[in-house]
């Protein structure tokens, strides 16, 4: 390998780091689309780096940030070699973060996260269980639970992602744990969603009550759906009830970011959107098992670019 090759290889990774970091400028998209058209050797090296990487470097980037010295160490490796391959790429990430770009990818298709819990699905998978007691729970796509049943309640626990629960008559109660707070129901039929920051309820039949780590409890009638975090609920609708287990995403006055977050389930690569773009209100039915369609189909409704790098990087900026 050139010295110039070597350079533009270098110079690729460092805009695959940045562009899926969450930091990127809209300067930064810019140059980098500037780049990328400049030459044909950029757009090979993009491709190369694209291809073999196949995982979110945006990881590697932040443990390099913790272990400097590990990642000075790993990237004077990988500019001495004389062939960028897959082997040396695996330095690299153990190197930078002590674990394996294996791990990263079978991450993005299974999340370690819910690997020890009593059920959980894969990314673009949905999957019904039957409990001990004959209710019925339903995961969304990269979704995990734990059940715990005895003799005065039982408990689901939500690790992450979303669940649907059809709750059988019983003297317990039916509780739904989230890192916010609790929803908790009788012989109901209810949907839990969380997300970052927040968690979403939705009474489809029989009525919940909410209530966060912190705040005062909300009681939610049939039909309502409501968010809580640790400190406070309050009702919304922005979005259909469960619409996830019929393939669909049937939003109603939601933020673009919320829509992504919830494609993201479905799309082993990455989905970066900005503030701008992020800040958008959406109307709309879309498909979650095919999240490129539901981009473009965002894409057409909606003063936005959507761009996409191969098949592990989408960007999603304000037009």
């Amino acid at each position: 390998m050139s010295a110039a090759s070597d350079a533009l290889t270098e110079r690729a990774v460092d805009w695959i780091v940045l562009l899926t970091s969450g930091q990127a400028s809209d300067q930064d998209r810019q140059r980098f689309e500037h780049w990328l058209a400049s030459h044909p050797d950029h757009a090979l090296a993009w491709a190369e780096v694209d291809g073999l990487m196949q995982q979110p470097l945006s990881r590697l980037r932040s443990a390099a940030g913790a272990a400097p010295g590990a990642a000075h160490a790993a990237r004077a490796t990988l500019l001495r070699s004389s062939k960028l391959d897959r082997r040396r790429l695996l330095k690299l990430a153990m190197a930078m973060s002590g674990v394996t770009i294996g791990g990263l990818i079978a991450d993005r298709y299974i999340p370690l996260a819910g690997l020890s819990a009593t059920y959980s699905t894969r990314t673009g998978e949905r999957q019904t269980y039957a409990l001990e007691d004959g209710s019925m729970l339903t995961l969304n796509a990269r979704s995990a639970a734990d059940v715990r049943y005895d003799g005065a309640r039982r408990t689901v626990v939500l690790r992450q992602g979303g669940l649907y629960a059809e709750a059988r008559p019983d003297s317990r109660p039916f509780v739904v744990r989230t890192r916010y707070g609790a929803v908790v129901g009788g012989e109901s039929h209810l949907a839990v969603d969380q997300f970052d920051t927040y968690a979403v309820a939705s009474a489809i039949e029989g009525a919940l009550t909410l209530q966060p780590q912190r705040g005062r409890p909300l009681a939610l009638p049939q039909a309502g759906t409501a968010a809580f975090d640790f400190d406070r609920a309050w009702q919304r609708d922005d979005t259909a009830q469960a619409s996830w287990r019929d393939g669909i995403l049937n939003v109603r006055d939601a933020r673009l970011a919320e829509v992504v977050e919830q494609l993201r389930a479905y799309q082993p690569g990455v989905i970066r959107v900005s503030p701008q773009a992020g800040a958008l209100r959406v109307f709309g039915v879309f498909p979650l098992d095919d999240p490129a369609r539901a981009l473009l189909a965002l894409g057409e409704t909606l003063p936005i670019q959507v761009r996409r790098y191969g098949p592990w990087l989408t960007l999603v900026d304000a037009a």
